[in-house]
């Protein structure tokens, strides 16, 4: 009977621990880990370096790939559209992308965290043969722009914004 009763404190120790155990774990918080940036082999560029190059050289041609209202709406200053639309017909597509001169760097940007519609035009310019070196996508899109209060344009800009920098 000792044993009996010995045994079930035993038991009964092991199964407490490993309740707290269990208990313990599931408070702690997983680790944060970071969400990879879809298109990985797409150059990114930083929108300081493109203010920078934009000041220094003009060499610059920025694409927004939005829609034509959000475009409209507000995109960086002197930047075209050519919206992405992984629904379109490439040969439209294509042929405006085909438009855009060789001989300067083209940075794309979308209103994404990820560059998720900007990366795919980059990987397109590849396709028509443009210079890997001369395509790029803008890091952080236009988000990052803004929150740099870098100069904007557009039919939802308004006085209080700033619109030069």
């Amino acid at each position: 009977m000792k044993r009996q009763f010995v045994a079930g404190i035993v038991f009964g120790m092991v199964l407490l621990a490993m309740v707290l155990a269990s208990a313990r774990a599931s408070q702690e918080k997983p680790a944060q880990t970071k969400e990879p940036d879809p298109f990985p082999q797409v150059p990114r560029i930083t929108a300081e370096e493109v203010q920078r190059l934009v000041k220094d050289s003009g060499k610059v041609v920025l694409v927004d790939t939005d829609d034509p209202e959000a475009y409209e709406a507000e995109h960086i200053k002197g930047a075209v559209n050519i919206p992405y639309d992984p629904t379109r017909d490439t040969h439209e597509q294509d042929q405006s992308l085909s438009a855009l001169p060789g001989d300067r760097l083209i940075v794309f940007y979308c209103n994404c965290s990820h560059e998720e519609d900007s990366a795919p035009m980059v990987m397109e310019m590849w396709e028509l043969g443009y210079d890997h070196d001369k395509v790029k996508a803008l890091k952080g899109g236009l988000a990052r722009w803004e929150h740099l209060k870098y100069a904007l344009t557009g039919t939802d800009m308004n006085s209080s914004k700033p619109a030069s920098n």
